[in-house]
């Protein structure tokens, strides 16, 4: 399960990390470094509880904050191709020669939704090309011309969905938009890199306690950066959003 969801590069740099820790750790426990402090286990442990504890809160703010817009952009996405496929799904009903300029209009957006846009908000790009795309929606709607009662019916209605994917549109792309700040990271990864540094230097009796419990410490802590960091870009990374709801209505839209 560990090798579908972890990628083989982000395990061997975890495995270097508990290497390079394991490494330390026995360098200094052969030098007798750890004979200044066994005196102050009390004090180092204090230390650790403290710092652990305000590591574990933010983490879990940070995880909390940076999941609901991982999943508002997942329910975003799925609002505004719902919508798109209901612009195609209602535009049958008008003739063929009107219902033409819209499905090709969807099509050709979602297409470069699907093919450029994810990896322009991956980058932290600007969404022009998209932007102007989906402006042809909006105008491909807005340009028909209802015969009678019955079209009117259907304009109205296509225009209320066509504004609904506006809206989804425009909410998906501000969520996009955010990541996590600078400090809040830079203090996650200072709190886990002082648990470590303590660690090293806590005067285990058991030398090899000492070893298992910094290898599975550094284990830990780096996957849980790697979690934090990797959520925090929807669009890139080994957990991502999709873009197969867009690919759906160039290939599956009628």
């Amino acid at each position: 399960m560990i090798t579908q969801v972890i990628p083989v590069t982000v395990r061997l740099r975890a495995a270097k990390l508990m290497a390079g820790a394991v490494a330390l750790y026995l360098a200094l426990r052969v030098s007798g470094f750890h004979k200044l402090f066994q005196n102050d286990a009390e004090g180092i442990g204090a230390l650790l509880q403290i710092i652990g504890t305000l590591y574990s809160v933010v983490y879990a703010f940070a995880i909390y904050v940076i999941w609901g817009q991982f999943a508002a952009v997942e329910n975003e996405i799925q609002k505004e191709s719902g919508a798109l496929k209901d612009l195609l799904l209602f535009s049958q009903r008008l003739k063929e020669a009107v219902r033409e300029p819209i499905a090709r209009a969807v099509k050709i957006y979602a297409r470069a939704v699907a093919e450029t846009e994810w990896s322009a908000l991956s980058t932290g790009e600007n969404t022009d090309k998209t932007d102007r795309l989906f402006s042809a929606v909006i105008f491909s709607v807005a340009d028909v011309k209802p015969a009678d009662d019955a079209e009117r019916t259907i304009y109205q209605l296509l225009l209320e969905i066509a504004n609904q994917a506006s809206a989804h549109r425009d909410e998906r792309l501000a969520i996009s938009a955010k990541r996590m700040p600078q400090t809040l990271r830079l203090f996650v990864t200072l709190a886990a890199s002082m648990i470590l540094f303590l660690l090293l230097f806590f005067p285990f009796r058991n030398p090899a306690l000492g070893l298992i419990a910094l290898a599975i410490t550094t284990a830990l802590l780096f996957f849980a950066h790697f979690v934090l960091t990797d959520l925090d870009n929807p669009f890139d990374g080994t957990w991502n959003v999709g873009s197969e709801p867009f690919a759906e209505l160039v290939t599956k839209g009628r």
